[in-house]
């Protein structure tokens, strides 16, 4: 539910100012207005080190919370300790890389000692120089006998000179070098020694997470308070303070017990046209989960109607019918167990988080019931699940239809299987079209006819989704109503375009005749309702609502991923079942096994982000107008709570 804001005006005494704001901050439900029209982007250097301490600690090992005592002014020396510790570690690294490298360099020449090069160049009065030269080069090329090999490495000949001055020499590279390899390996011995202990005593520091989050959420409670604090006005030589503020319908009556005891007056006041109302949802239960997934998108505007309980519900359909297996929904129930038994007091979102999937793994325990689908394996139509299936009972009303119509696909099936001519009934009609495949066997008819149910229950889905969604606005766009009945009709009409039997045939509500003429003129009446409806709410602009024919057409048959993706699903989980047949036991179970987990986690990400997308693009299309701000109120920010 969006609870309208209201804007208030308080006005006080400067006696009262530390206790009204505390008091503001405690109640959590006022967002104080900016007199400057800016509100501070940046946290305080405080908060930015204690959050840089904490990021260094969270890459540590879990270690025993640390128990002892401290305030923010301790948190903030450790928090120092820290970045200083992994600081001098990151130096000490890339000293270590840059001596590694160093080590490559000059290890070629292997280990000598320049006290020795220096008195042979004092001594001899003589120039040691070192080279390098790629291989295929050097075997090309003659030196002078002053140049001396010494070894070759990877790519590369090495060569030292001995001179009176120093010399050049075409295609050689002249190398410097300041410290042997045995010195190089002593500093670098030296080097990890210290990366070490440094990364030891900033292990030591690990429990010291929860300690920094509790000093970090203080901090920010004190900073946000000090912050509100700047927002005022000081009237009459500042005996007086003055703020603004927007306040929940809802929590209007807690104002007089909030102001008691202070020398405060408040008082609602004019919103401006050019304030920024802010967006102030209250949900509960499984709607304040759909709340969540509302802010994944978008906030809604002030005059929105919360879309949270439509959301919600709708998603959990969409994940079901993508998914397509109550095998699935199982292991969802069984992850959702595991996590309930290791964390059982979840708080906040994080609780939410887990009633979100208990609601979609729920979902799809009830759609794989309700369509046979259990990892993939197909039940026999006298199984008890398959008796409890909706497709297969619409299925044999299906069968029944053709049997007693004696149709096109009546005829297609006697073809295919000339038993069927004795069938009496749709449940004998698909018992009896059958083929064996391996040891299985395959209801042909019953799969066919399933699918071609889930596929229209899809578009249908799409028809009742959008019409709902033009239906909440109504009062907003007239023409609304036209578009719903030109849905409606093109769902009557379109199975004889495609000369196709619908639901509403086989279950006898409709005959396809009527089905034909009624769904042509709901076509027309529709479009031209809707064009008219326009023109009345809009006068001549009314005319472009023509253009939103095709979209209408589109987004309904962007329902269509619904049966396809749930399809490619169940299509997966048959085929991995199969090859694990064939392969024995051992290697089929890890195969099969390993091509449902993927499935699964395929089956998930389709499933969010199309259940998701559904939502947010098909159906906000026509009932959401979004680009809102939440209301930010002055609170104590509080491990665990829920925002």
């Amino acid at each position: 539910m969006i609870v309208d804001v209201k804007k208030y005006l308080f006005i006080g005494s400067k006696i009262d100012l530390d206790t009204f704001f505390e008091r503001a901050q405690h109640q959590g439900f006022m967002e104080f207005i900016s007199i400057t029209g800016k509100k501070p982007v940046e946290l305080p250097a405080s908060a930015q080190l204690l959050i840089a301490a904490m990021r260094i600690l969270r890459r540590q090992p879990v270690k025993k919370p640390y128990q002892g005592e401290g305030d923010v002014a301790y948190a903030l020396e450790v928090s120092e300790k820290i970045l200083m510790l992994h600081n001098e570690i990151e130096k000490f690294h890339e000293e270590k890389r840059l001596l590694q490298a160093e080590i490559s360099r000059v290890a070629p020449f292997g280990d000598f000692s320049m006290q020795d090069i220096d008195f042979i160049e004092k001594e001899g009065k003589r120039k040691m120089q070192f080279f390098c030269m790629k291989t295929a080069k050097s075997h090309k090329t003659d030196f002078p006998p002053e140049v001396i090999y010494i070894t070759t490495e990877y790519d590369l000949d090495y060569f030292i000179t001995i001179n009176k001055e120093p010399c050049s020499y075409p295609g050689m590279i002249e190398m410097r070098i300041d410290r042997p390899v045995g010195e190089l390996h002593i500093h670098l011995s030296f080097v990890e020694d210290s990366i070490h202990q440094l990364e030891a005593e900033l292990k030591g520091f690990a429990g010291h997470i929860e300690f920094l989050h509790e000093a970090l959420i203080e901090e920010l409670n004190q900073y946000h308070l000090i912050s509100a604090k700047k927002e005022i006005a000081t009237p009459l030589n500042n005996s007086l303070f003055a703020v603004e503020a927007w306040v929940p319908q809802t929590k209007a009556h807690a104002l007089f017990s909030f102001v008691d005891g202070m020398s405060v007056h408040y008082e609602q006041i004019a919103i401006e046209d050019s304030d920024r109302i802010p967006t102030y949802m209250e949900n509960k239960g499984a709607n304040r989960v759909g709340e969540d997934l509302v802010s994944i998108y978008d906030t809604p505007a002030t005059t929105d109607k919360d879309p949270s309980g439509w959301v919600i519900w709708a998603f959990a359909l969409f994940f079901a019918m993508i998914v397509a297996d109550g095998g699935y929904g199982l292991i969802y129930l069984s992850i959702a167990w595991i996590l309930k038994i290791k964390f059982p007091n979840l708080a906040g979102q994080s609780r939410r988080l887990f009633k979100l999937l208990l609601i979609l793994a729920s979902s799809c325990v009830v759609w794989g019931i309700l369509t046979t689908s259990f990892f993939g394996i197909r039940f026999d139509p006298n199984n008890l699940i398959g008796k409890a299936s909706i497709t297969q009972y619409l299925a044999k009303k299906k069968a029944s239809y053709h049997i007693e119509q004696k149709d096109d696909v009546y005829k297609f099936w006697i073809k295919e299987h000339p038993q069927l001519v004795s069938a009496t009934d749709g449940k004998q009609f698909l018992q009896e079209a059958t083929k064996k495949n391996g040891k299985n066997i395959e209801y042909q008819a019953l799969d066919d006819f399933s699918d071609n149910i889930l596929l229209e229950f899809s578009l249908m889905i799409g028809v009742i989704h959008i019409s709902l969604s033009l239906l909440r606005y109504l009062g907003r766009n007239w023409a609304a109503l036209g578009w719903v009945i030109f849905m409606i009709g093109g769902y009557l009409y379109f199975p004889y375009i495609l000369n196709a039997t619908s639901i509403i045939h086989f279950m006898g509500w409709i005959s396809k005749g009527n089905s034909t003429v009624y769904g042509l003129q709901l076509l027309y009446v529709g479009i031209g309702s809707a064009i008219v409806l326009a023109l009345i709410q809009k006068r001549w602009k009314g005319i472009g609502e023509v253009a939103n024919l095709i979209q209408i057409f589109a987004d309904v048959l962007s329902y269509l991923r619904l049966y396809a993706l749930g399809l490619a699903g169940s299509v997966m989980a048959v085929t991995f079942n199969g090859m694990g047949e064939t392969l024995g036991f051992l290697v089929g179970m890890v195969v099969t096994l390993l091509g449902h987990g993927v499935n699964i986690l395929l089956a998930s990400m389709s499933g969010v982000i199309h259940g998701l997308r559904l939502n947010f693009l098909e159906w906000y299309h026509y009932s959401f107008e979004g680009g809102g701000r939440m209301l930010n109120p002055l609170r104590r920010i509080k491990r665990g709570a829920s925002n």
